[in-house]
């Protein structure tokens, strides 16, 4: 019997949003100039995450952070 641990099989799709690691898509919000970064594995393996960046004039970055004008 080998001590050898076991390595997950990685999903297929996974590479190919790791190849597009750490890209700027633009859009993501119509009221202001806003890019989406794509973190691959950030949380872990085949665990991956985009994050919408605002500008701080933005309404409705403003609302969801519970601020006013």
């Amino acid at each position: 019997m080998s001590n050898r641990k076991k390595i997950r099989p990685t999903n297929p799709a996974s590479a190919l949003i790791r190849a597009q690691d750490g890209a700027r898509v633009p859009g993501g919000c119509n009221t202001c100039d806003a890019y989406q970064v794509v973190r691959a594995d950030h949380y872990g393996p085949d665990m991956h995450s985009i994050a919408i960046h605002h500008d701080d004039w933005c309404p409705t970055y403003r609302a969801m952070e519970g601020r006013t004008r």
